[in-house]
């Protein structure tokens, strides 16, 4: 093997794992962003579930009340 083939080699080599690196960070971007989107959805749905079992706790209370 000479320089001109092993060089050839090493950026056929350099340029496979720039694209594999450049594959696994848009990935791992990816699932960040799903990840931030995903809390501020669960976020929003246990807002909701503590207004609702105010709302609950409002319904039962006069009727425990009354007993």
């Amino acid at each position: 093997m000479n320089a001109e083939q092993l060089n050839r080699a090493l950026r056929m080599t350099i340029n496979d794992l720039s694209d594999t690196s450049n594959g696994t960070m848009i990935a791992n971007n990816l699932l960040s962003i799903q990840l931030e989107e995903q809390l501020a959805e669960n976020q929003r749905l246990q807002a909701r579930v503590d207004e609702l079992e105010a709302l609950l706790d409002e319904q039962t209370k006069p009727a425990e009340e009354g007993e």
